[in-house]
């Protein structure tokens, strides 16, 4: 069964004009070698029209005509197309991509690292010390640790780290 490559859907929204239109691009790998790239557009709510800018060439082919039409939409002087994630209309991706698509696990919230505070203050081992040869040294003087917070571990991979 054919396999979804690269994906990119694209809308244009102009109030003025009356312009609401979607744009999606496909690169699909045919699993026999061969690849081919499609495109979908119409206006947002309506059924997409399927087109294929190429079917079963190779993948460098299939790669730049998917690459020369997203250019040419993202581009455009006049109506220049943004990208979205919204792939809900989307005919080519739900025949093609819906079942790659692997149920996610609840987002795990972020995990604060903070050692425990160490003893307030260490206290000096004698006022007075003694040497090995016998002299008297000076007063240690008590030295306090404290815990620092050294950051946020994010377990969904991102880093944001505090000072």
């Amino acid at each position: 069964m054919p396999v979804i490559v690269k994906k990119c859907f694209l809308f244009h929204y102009n109030p003025s004009i009356n312009s609401d239109k979607v744009f999606n691009l496909f690169l699909i790998d045919n699993q026999n070698g061969t690849y081919s790239a499609f495109q979908e557009h119409g206006r947002s709510g309506a059924k997409l029209r399927v087109l294929p800018l190429v079917v079963n060439c190779s993948l460098i082919l299939a790669q730049s005509r998917y690459s020369a039409k997203l250019n040419e939409k993202i581009y455009h002087p006049k109506t220049p197309y943004t990208q979205t994630l919204n792939a809900a209309t989307s005919p080519t991706f739900k025949q093609f991509g819906a079942e790659v698509t692997v149920a996610a696990k609840p987002a795990e919230t972020a995990k604060i690292i903070d050692f425990k505070p160490a003893a307030q203050s260490v206290n000096s081992i004698s006022s007075t010390a003694e040497k090995e040869c016998g002299e008297q040294a000076a007063e240690i003087p008590a030295v306090e640790i404290r815990s620092k917070r050294i950051g946020v571990l994010n377990l969904n991979n991102l880093d944001a780290l505090e000072f």
